[in-house]
């Protein structure tokens, strides 16, 4: 694949993505980054906040200023771990978890009724099939002692 390629197909992904985060509408007053940190912690059923900051490739402050405001707005629960006191567990609450169904719901909505409205049946099998291509990628990992960035190939 030529990296001009690349660059547009990185670039339809990200405008994919921000029209699915618009799509999911507010989350009853809590940010972005607060809502990004509920979705993971629901993803990962719950979690320790250094766990969320690793996952999501946050600050620890970015993660607590968020879990403040989770904890504020009732979508989260922290407690002190019963087997170590000095870690602090997350819990998402009923609320946290009916706000990140309700915006999964809402962003599935949307990208369904966008497929069934501009693709025809043959267009959606073809993105199912490359749905299936993106989980592949999605699971890559370079091989044990190799750097990143782009390897000396066919373009």
């Amino acid at each position: 694949m030529e990296d001009r390629e690349v660059l547009r197909l990185r670039a339809q992904f990200k405008q994919l993505q921000r029209r699915l985060r618009r799509e999911a509408g507010p989350t009853h007053g809590v940010s972005r980054t607060a809502r990004q940190v509920l979705a993971a912690a629901d993803r990962l059923g719950g979690a320790q906040p250094r766990g969320l900051a690793e996952e999501l490739q946050m600050t620890s402050s970015n993660v607590a200023a968020a879990l403040r405001e989770l904890e504020g707005a009732g979508f989260v629960r922290r407690s002190r771990d019963e087997e170590d006191a000095r870690r602090v567990l997350v819990a998402v609450t009923p609320a946290g978890s009916a706000a990140v169904a309700d915006a999964r719901s809402q962003r599935d909505t949307w990208l369904g009724r966008a497929v069934e409205a501009l693709l025809d049946p043959e267009e959606q099998r073809v993105l199912v099939a490359a749905g299936e291509l993106l989980e592949r990628l999605a699971e890559f990992e370079l091989p044990e002692g190799a750097t990143p960035g782009r390897t000396a190939g066919p373009t």
